[in-house]
């Protein structure tokens, strides 16, 4: 399994929060929230600098007050063990940007959520139907 750099799974995070038509939340904003977190000053610089994949050690702390601003599990910015989440970004992002909005998998029983390797398999086929039909679908199409 290749590993995903920190920066895009960051990255990731301010892609996947947000409305399919809204802006992405802003470093300054997502700084004032870990630094409310943290008790002390993080400035959007070290934001920033998370996003571009700078090569200088993020400290931990950050990282955590980063997941937690995102309402993602920990380990979703550590080195290792993140996979899983990361595939459910994707496909949380694939879903919206496809403009669905509801998604119904006769599958599984009501309480049972997709597994990674059935998100896997239907990003592909939510890309291409964003490609296909364009961001905005109509909803009586969805």
């Amino acid at each position: 399994m290749n590993g995903v750099p920190l920066s895009v799974r960051v990255n990731r995070l301010f892609s996947l929060a947000h409305d399919l038509d809204g802006p992405e939340p802003g470093e300054d904003t997502v700084a004032a929230s870990v630094s409310r977190i943290l008790g002390r000053a993080v400035e959007p610089s070290e934001i920033e600098s998370l996003r571009r994949n700078d090569h200088h050690a993020p400290e931990p702390d950050v990282l955590r007050a980063v997941a937690q601003h995102f309402h993602a599990p920990e380990q979703y910015l550590a080195a290792d063990g993140y996979h899983d989440y990361d595939t459910l970004v994707r496909f949380k992002i694939a879903v919206r940007e496809a403009g669905v909005r509801h998604l119904s998998m006769r599958s599984l029983d009501a309480s049972a959520e997709p597994t990674t390797a059935e998100m896997e398999s239907l990003i592909p086929l939510l890309e291409n139907l964003r490609q296909s039909h364009g961001p905005a679908l109509d909803p009586r199409q969805t």
